[in-house]
């Protein structure tokens, strides 16, 4: 079987929401990835996101280490504030860089809204709102991050191990990704050969998390991805940006009420974590995650 992303059109949601819904059922089942168009995310926040982004690594080294980053990540904003340290450069557009999160938690919460009616959460479970509930922005134990990423131009690199540390899943529900002008992402789509995640105009790349993967007793699928380099990296730097889309911390991990999903829970494994343990709440994954990752790259 040939594997490839398949793009979905947000385009009047409203009226269109099964059909939407059927098409990201579909994706998630088999690939565990999709490209969204007319998502409602505009194009000069995503520019500027990027703009913002090229600054902070064009600054020195000596003042980017003050960060201990290697990606830079903006955990939710409180009442205008963040919660971490930032540059003079970030405090001085923070308003902006909210905006920003807000919009794509906002086109998140839509894009699970559409889980919901594909998974058919029956209204007195919370139907359309399941998800939404466990994805609250401005609450203390939410867990949403906004990442800033770029891969240096002429690195070395042969990545064709699919277990090597680049090759992973994603911890949470969903990660919405933002690609610019340099290509590189790859999916383990079939689980077993690797196919290109190309750039798509105007598109945010979706996929599944491993929350999700738990919740839907594993119908839908967390998938390995990887960034490879091509050879205009040797000369240019690759930049994107990642919505890490995760349910608050003390979120169940109780199995989403749906009639359409396995009704017993697999023993997950995979290539990099091993076997899934039986988990109560998303802290308890989070750290799991973290602990099982950590343990790969001593390895």
């Amino acid at each position: 079987m040939t594997y490839s992303i398949p793009t979905i059109d947000f385009t009047d949601f409203s009226d269109r929401s099964e059909t939407i819904a059927q098409e990201i059922f579909q994706a998630c089942k088999s690939t565990g990835f999709f490209y969204v168009v007319n998502h409602g995310i505009p194009k000069q926040q995503v520019d500027r996101a990027f703009e913002l982004s090229k600054s902070f690594y064009d600054l020195s080294y000596e003042e980017k280490s003050k960060y201990k980053v290697q990606t830079y990540d903006f955990r939710p904003f409180r009442k205008g504030d963040p919660l971490n340290l930032m540059p003079s450069m970030f405090l001085e557009n923070k308003d902006e860089i909210e905006t920003f999160a807000r919009t794509c938690h906002a086109a998140a919460m839509q894009i699970l809204e559409a889980f919901a009616i594909a998974l058919k959460i029956p209204e007195e479970e919370g139907g359309l709102g399941w998800f939404s509930a466990r994805h609250r922005y401005d609450v203390p134990l939410s867990n949403e991050l906004l990442r800033f990423l770029k891969y240096p131009k002429g690195a070395e690199a042969t990545y064709k191990d699919p277990v090597r540390t680049g090759a992973h899943t994603d911890y949470g529900s969903i990660t919405l990704l933002f690609q610019k002008d340099i290509p590189g992402l790859e999916v383990q789509a079939s689980r077993t050969e690797w196919v290109s995640a190309p750039i798509v105009k105007d598109a945010i790349l979706v996929n599944v998390g491993g929350v999700m993967e738990y919740w839907t007793n594993g119908l839908f699928k967390s998938t390995l991805h990887r960034v490879v380099f091509h050879p205009e990296h040797q000369t240019h730097d690759r930049y994107s940006i990642a919505y890490f889309v995760q349910p608050e911390k003390d979120a169940s991990l109780a199995a989403v009420p749906s009639c359409v999903i396995p009704q017993t829970r697999p023993e997950f494994e995979d290539v990099i974590h091993g076997k899934k343990p039986e988990l109560a709440i998303v802290n308890d994954y989070t750290t799991w995650r973290y602990e099982q990752s950590y343990r790969h790259k001593k390895k």
